[in-house]
């Protein structure tokens, strides 16, 4: 599943979960990517439980202002 939503400056993101191997360093990461501005590093977070699922889940009930929160709150890929 993905969602796109804007954050205050007008930017459009897309939030998507990869799954990643389970229990290694990239389980069930949500990443941000600037569809806006494709230059901007893509970010992340991590899901507290290191499931796919429960991630995927999250980010359906989500709303736009709570992954907006997110975003601020996330990492940029190395």
């Amino acid at each position: 599943m993905r969602r796109t939503f804007y954050d205050e400056d007008f930017l459009e993101w897309e939030a998507y979960v990869s799954g990643g191997q389970p229990r290694s360093e990239a389980a069930a990461r949500l990443y941000f990517l600037c569809l806006t501005e494709p230059s901007r590093r893509t970010r992340f977070v991590k899901e507290e439980s290191g499931n796919t699922a429960v991630a995927e889940r999250k980010l359906e009930e989500l709303d736009d202002s709570s992954l907006l929160e997110l975003l601020r709150d996330s990492e940029p890929l190395p």
